[in-house]
């Protein structure tokens, strides 16, 4: 199952930029850009072989 993820600004209606995402893949981002506006464009119904039609979302964040 595909995913579109939208990558924007330090503002909420600053230009964004999408990026495809497939399963399996990871995005990695840091430092300032971490206080960037984004997220998840709504997934179409295509139903996964083991989760059905869901995502599962892992977030880490180091702290310290």
């Amino acid at each position: 199952m595909s995913a579109r993820f939208i990558f924007g600004g330090h503002e909420r209606f600053d230009p964004t930029i999408k990026v495809s995402l497939s399963h399996g893949d990871v995005m990695v981002w840091g430092g300032v850009d971490r206080l960037r506006y984004h997220g998840v464009m709504p997934l179409k119904d295509k139903d996964h072989s083991l989760l059905g039609s869901q995502r599962i979302n892992f977030t880490f964040r180091k702290a310290g």
